[in-house]
């Protein structure tokens, strides 16, 4: 008889925590949202909320082939921003043949003509207007 109270109660609870999990995980979704924008004259930009998208580019950002840039060399040249938004928090990355981080840190790019190539694919893939950036 233990048993058998011991596997309902222990079912009830299992059903009571999947219940509260599932609500506390819809309640805590994280927002995100992302912009990328092409620096041509004028500036054009897309913005998606796209899970597959932000992954996409996260995973793209991720391969750049890149070698800390000296201290005093910095560079404000660009041909890509992506801008970030998760939670509240906005990163933001410049990219051309320097990248720049959301932390301001410089890298020359040795494969930006590849990265340039997949961030436009994906820029292409996005379901929204261009707009002009400003």
């Amino acid at each position: 008889m233990k048993k058998i109270v011991a596997m309902v109660l222990s079912t009830v609870i299992l059903i009571l925590l999947c219940a509260c999990t599932s609500n506390n995980t819809e309640s805590k979704m994280f927002s995100q949202e992302i912009t990328i924008i092409k620096n041509e004259k004028p500036s054009m930009s897309k913005t998606t909320m796209s899970n597959a998208i932000v992954n996409e580019v996260i995973d793209i950002l991720g391969i750049i082939d890149k070698s800390p840039v000296q201290e005093g060399d910095a560079i404000d040249d660009w041909n890509i921003m992506v801008k970030l938004k998760i939670d509240g928090q906005e990163l933001s990355y410049t990219i051309g043949e320097v990248f720049t981080d959301s932390d301001g840190r410089q890298y020359s790019v040795t494969n930006y003509d590849f990265i340039e190539d997949k961030i436009y694919e994906v820029y292409d893939k996005i379901d929204s207007s261009e707009v002009q950036y400003s």
